[in-house]
């Protein structure tokens, strides 16, 4: 089993507390939340701006699931949750849904298993609404990334886009719903652990859920949402919109002014449904969908060591983000309801 790092190791103290302030200067008195719901005034490019560039730095050493890294980013995670105002889950105590994962090297056969501690974090906002309040929405993406590869040049693979910027979504929206309490069902804001060796952390947590399996409405998975498409249009791409009336719902509720436009998959896009952290909730019978920059699967950076903060486009993805508490408006307030298509398979 893996050993763990101090818990915010002195180093990152510092740059810690520094993002952390910036987004709590974003955020209303909670006496005037509801007045001052406007996701213009707590996601904003500052705030956006101070996650990612924490969770993509050099000393993040790439985030790298079965290491002791990764702890780096699970603590600023849970900080910045409380920081919001999230709530935790009872099965959940300080964010933290951690669990034991015996690894087997595919590549090596005769490697022997390697049992590691992993660790998911997880925060809930409560809704509004008495009856509607026993109904979930989940919002995730996975925090980990590759880590450090070989010895001489640039070794630490920071994963900017892939997926620091999935995980300051989570980070900026639950803020956002945390102060405006204007959701009348349950959120729950959740990061997920080893995506790049499986899918492991979220598989973990769509098997088992702190909540009623048949009172998740739907999943909705941020990957890799850090640079317009090819063409500099503020598109953001829904994967699987075959499978349910989530692109309805969304394309319905998203501001006609707003500059993000919600775009299809193209045919050689498809196949990337299943490969994030969606599949999990998928397999396990749920509604759900990943929101991705429509170049995500053409990135040149994508699991290279450039895969940098310089590359990103901070505007881009603070309008992404605020584009979605627009397309989950009605989800929220249990206007709308999703129900599968049977497509898809």
């Amino acid at each position: 089993m893996n050993s763990h790092p101090p818990r915010i190791a002195s180093w990152a103290t510092v740059a810690l507390a520094s993002a952390l302030l910036v987004a709590a200067a974003a955020l209303p008195d909670r006496a005037h939340a509801q007045s001052a719901a406007d996701p213009t005034r707590i996601i904003t490019t500052e705030v956006v701006d101070a996650h990612i560039r924490f969770l993509s730095s050099d000393e993040m050493r790439g985030r790298d699931a079965f290491t002791p890294d990764i702890r780096r980013a699970e603590d600023y995670i849970a900080q910045a949750f409380r920081r919001a105002g999230l709530r935790e889950l009872p099965q959940f105590p300080g964010f933290r849904n951690t669990f034991t994962h015996e690894y087997r090297n595919r590549r090596d056969t005769t490697a022997a298993p390697v049992t590691y501690e992993l660790t998911n974090v997880v925060g809930w906002v409560e809704g509004a609404d008495p009856v509607l309040k026993h109904e979930y929405i989940l919002f995730g993406a996975h925090h980990d990334h590759v880590g450090v590869r070989g010895d001489t040049g640039d070794v630490i693979f920071n994963g900017a886009d892939d997926n620091a910027t999935g995980t300051t979504a989570i980070l900026a929206l639950a803020q956002y719903f945390a102060q405006a309490r204007t959701s009348k069902r349950s959120l729950v804001f959740a990061t997920f652990t080893a995506e790049e060796k499986g899918l492991i952390g979220s598989r973990h947590l769509a098997e088992n859920l702190p909540v009623p399996a048949d009172k998740l409405v739907a999943m909705i998975n941020f990957e890799m949402i850090g640079k317009p498409a090819a063409d500099g249009s503020y598109t953001l791409m829904i994967l699987g919109p075959e499978r349910s009336t989530l692109d309805e719902i969304f394309r319905a509720a998203l501001d006609p002014d707003s500059p993000v436009t919600l775009v299809d998959p193209l045919e050689h896009q498809v196949r990337y449904y299943n490969g994030s952290d969606n599949r999990s909730f998928d397999a396990a019978g749920h509604i759900t969908t990943t929101l991705a920059s429509p170049l995500s699967t053409d990135d040149p950076f994508y699991h290279r060591p450039n895969d940098h903060y310089e590359h990103l486009n901070v505007d881009y993805m603070t309008r992404v983000i605020r584009a979605v508490v627009d397309m989950t408006e009605t989800l929220a307030s249990g206007e709308a309801k999703p129900v599968k298509t049977g497509a898809g398979g």
